[in-house]
C-alpha cells in the first residue's frame, strides 16, 4: 500500500521569549528606569542647594552692609555700652530725622528699625538668624564695634563678622 507522505510540522522557529529572557529585560529596564529618576533627583536638588547657598550669601552681604550703613556718621552709640555685648545694636546718625537706628534680631530674622517707625526684616523668610550679638570696645581711644552671628538654611551656614571703628562726632 502506498500511503503519500505527510509533511512533518517542525516547531523549529522562536516565537517569542523565554520567561528567563523576560525577566532579564524586565530587570534591565527596571534598573535603567531608576537610575534615570536618581539623576533627575540629584540634578534637581543641586539647582535647590545653588539656589539657597545664593540666598544665604546675599543676605549676609545685605545685613553687612545694613550694619555698616548704620555705623556711618555716628553721634552716639545707645547700645550696646563701652565694653558691653548686647542683641541690640542701637545708634543715633548725624543729621538724621529717624534716630535712634536699631539692629536686632528676633524669631531667628535680623530687623532694622528707624525711630518710631516700623520694624523691617533685613533678612528673607529662606534664611534663619541666631546669635546675632554687638560688642562695643576701645580700638586706640575710639569706639569699635564688633558684630557676630550665625545665618544658615536647611543646607549651609554661614557667620557674619564685622568690626568697625566708629567715629563719634
Amino acid at each position: 500500500m502506498f500511503y503519500p507522505s505527510i509533511k512533518r510540522l517542525t516547531l523549529n522557529s522562536k516565537q517569542g521569549f523565554t520567561l528567563i529572557e523576560t525577566l532579564i529585560y524586565s530587570i534591565l529596564t527596571v534598573i535603567i528606569i531608576g537610575f534615570s529618576i536618581l539623576a533627575t533627583y540629584q540634578i534637581i536638588e543641586s539647582g535647590n542647594r545653588g539656589k539657597n547657598l545664593r540666598e544665604l550669601v546675599e543676605n549676609q552681604k545685605l545685613l553687612e552692609q545694613k550694619i555698616y550703613w548704620t555705623l556711618q556718621s555716628v553721634s552716639a552709640i545707645n547700645e550696646p555700652l563701652s565694653g558691653a555685648t548686647s542683641t541690640v545694636l542701637s545708634v543715633n546718625k548725624i543729621g538724621f530725622a529717624e534716630n535712634p537706628v536699631v539692629i536686632d534680631s528676633a524669631d531667628n530674622t535680623a530687623r532694622l528699625k528707624r525711630g518710631a517707625s516700623f520694624v523691617q526684616p533685613i533678612t528673607d523668610d529662606f534664611v534663619s538668624v541666631q546669635n546675632l550679638t554687638f560688642h562695643q570696645y576701645d580700638f586706640a581711644g575710639r569706639p569699635a564695634i564688633k558684630v557676630e552671628g550665625a545665618l544658615f538654611n536647611e543646607f549651609t551656614s554661614t557667620t557674619v563678622s564685622v568690626n568697625a571703628t566708629i567715629v563719634v562726632q
